[in-house]
């Protein structure tokens, strides 16, 4: 871990060299075979400068607290598992101990603290959260994946991926009603308990189990042998879309699953974790309510023929959806919304991040798994046997890691609310649903008002040269509507546009709105040639100016920063197999 005062950087191997030089030859010819057979790969380094560093969070690494994740200012995520929980601790206190400008740690060296108490920031933090939510200021999605990342859950971690719950109980019908509580999941109750046969069977196991136990040195008593999330549920929803398919064929040797266990049917899924497979409790994942493109067979993969004929291709859809995966996650997505299940949304909570998530309250709830799913119930350091060691390893990374708890009390309910009253509106709701409207639809009634335009007007800036009145870019700045022609993309901070698609390869500033500055809109400010081998026919740059990403007619994609004169190449990317639109 070296430079950290700088930067958090990954350790960087390099091959090694002979470091010993023999007078004798045969001690020599020895030594020269011994270093022609150690490894001389470098692994990959990713440097991360302070200035760039938006959070770190403690993680769990095959239940051992020995990890940390870093996430920069573009909320890219890197998991890095030390050896020792020491070490980590070490690591942690360095980073924080270090300016942090751009961080969600600023606020608190900037209100005179002089070191961060990272546990107490992450208590307030979850309860502002916690707070924002109840108050109708956060979607019932958001909320839900911070809780997974208080609870240790990580993209980064197959083995503790983020966990969602299925809200829709309803796969069967030609079209779905969500105002009518019957097409609900019960979120009170672990997946095991929605079927009332089978969750009979999982608490008589348990009782079983129970008057079995003798001591404290067997395993204690579980409800469920799997459990509701694990790499192996993970690759079988994502198992259309790579690295998870690579991922998927490697778990099982080299060639998928049998075609019947394979994840074909939304519908067929529910069922067999609600009701008919005493071996399947599980949960899902985030992506079913923004990803339609995991529900798609793009790249083909040959995944065989079920039992009955059927070959597995595109996953089969809920009647209601009507063939359209986009469909399915709108409908899902708008389900999680609902005023039911914002209702119920913190019961669920409570099973899988609270109170009922262990002791008496989980055996009440028929909510207990097996015993070495849990955090801080196995020390692999103090496991000296080898072959015990790997097999617990084994365990923890195939038969899932239950979320670290978070609350030992009931989670508070969320305060549901409505501006529109039948004949009047409750103006003083609008403040907490204007954050949950989706862009150009109306504070409080999204889906019952429409909008007419009241004013026509024709874009003037950046249009010169163009044949047709198209526009590229649009936005609202204090009060004044400003667009710009097809070819061009706004640059907010600066009150300037980027105009490209010519013949230079490259991109022109202008000024996009008059300042005491520049008071002649159009103007050129700077003219950047050659930055493609082609032409540039998409670029956009980020909210706060800083970057600028282009497209080529050539399939590449790079990626600028600008600093108001220049712009700067810091990447170049060259993974598509067509031209950039």
């Amino acid at each position: 871990e070296d430079d950290i005062e700088g930067e958090v950087a990954e350790t960087v191997y390099q091959p090694v060299e002979d470091r010993l030089e023999s007078e004798e030859a045969q001690a020599k010819k020895k030594a020269e075979g011994e270093a022609s057979e150690e490894i001389t790969y470098q692994h990959r380094s990713q440097r991360i400068a302070f200035t760039d560093l938006y959070s770190v969070y403690r993680r769990r690494y095959q239940l051992q607290h020995i990890a940390l994740e870093f996430y920069d200012v573009h909320r890219n995520g890197t998991l890095i598992a030390f050896s020792t929980n020491a070490e980590r601790e070490e690591v942690l206190t360095k980073v924080l101990s270090s300016p942090l400008p751009n961080s969600i740690f600023s606020s608190s060296i900037l209100g005179g603290s002089t070191s961060i108490n990272y546990k107490k920031f992450m208590s307030n933090l979850r309860q502002k959260i916690t707070s924002q939510w109840v108050q109708g200021r956060m979607t019932n999605f958001d909320f839900i994946m911070h809780l997974n990342s208080f609870a240790g859950r990580t993209y980064n971690d197959l083995t503790q991926y983020p966990v969602f719950p299925w809200v829709l109980a309803d796969y069967d019908s030609e079209d779905i009603d969500l105002s009518d509580p019957s097409v609900y999941r019960d979120l009170s109750k672990p997946m095991g308990g929605q079927g009332r046969e089978r969750a009979i069977q999982f608490q008589e196991r348990y009782e079983a189990l129970e008057s079995n136990y003798m001591n404290e040195d067997e395993p204690p008593p579980f409800h469920y042998g799997t459990h509701y999330s694990c790499a192996a549920y993970v690759l079988y929803y994502l198992m259309r879309l790579e690295p998870f398919s690579r991922l998927a064929l490697s778990l099982q040797g080299g060639r998928f699953d049998v075609a019947d266990r394979l994840f074909h049917n939304i519908g067929g899924s529910w069922k067999s974790a609600s009701t008919e497979n005493l071996q399947d409790v599980r949960e899902l994942i985030p992506e079913f309510f923004y990803l339609p493109e995991f529900l798609v067979n793009n790249n083909n993969f040959d995944f065989g023929t079920t039992q009955t004929g059927k070959t597995v291709h595109h996953v089969t859809l809920p009647k209601w959806a009507k063939g359209d995966p986009r469909r399915f996650i709108r409908i899902n997505r708008q389900a999680l919304e609902s005023e039911y299940v914002s209702r119920s949304l913190h019961k669920w909570a409570d099973l899988i991040f609270g109170f009922k998530q262990r002791g008496r309250e989980a055996v009440a709830a028929l909510n207990t798994f097996v015993h070495v799913t849990y955090e801080g119930t196995v020390d692999l350091d103090s496991i000296e046997d080898p072959i015990q060691r790997e097999s617990i390893i084994a365990q923890i990374q195939n038969f899932g890691q239950t979320p670290s708890r978070l609350d030992r009390k009931p989670f508070p309910s969320r305060n549901v609310v409505s501006a529109v009253k039948e004949k009047s509106i409750d103006f003083s709701a609008l403040s907490s649903l204007a954050a949950l409207t989706p862009p150009f639809c109306v504070v409080g009634a999204p889906h019952r008002v429409y909008l007419r335009a009241t004013m026509l007007d024709t874009c003037r800036v950046g249009m010169i040269g163009q044949l047709d009145s198209s526009v590229g870019d649009m936005c609202l700045v204090k009060g004044q509507l400003v667009g710009v022609g097809k070819k061009c993309a706004l640059i907010l901070p600066s009150k300037k546009y980027y105009r490209f698609g010519g013949p230079n390869n490259g991109v022109s500033v202008h000024v996009a709105m008059t300042s005491a500055r520049h008071r002649e809109v159009n103007r050129v400010l700077s003219i950047h040639d050659g930055m493609h081998r082609g032409l540039i026919n998409v670029a956009k740059p980020s909210l706060n100016g800083l970057w600028l990403v282009t497209g080529c007619v050539d399939s590449t994609v790079r990626v600028w920063r600008y600093d108001g004169q220049n712009v700067q190449l810091q990447a170049t990317l060259c993974g598509h197999e067509g031209s950039m639109v």
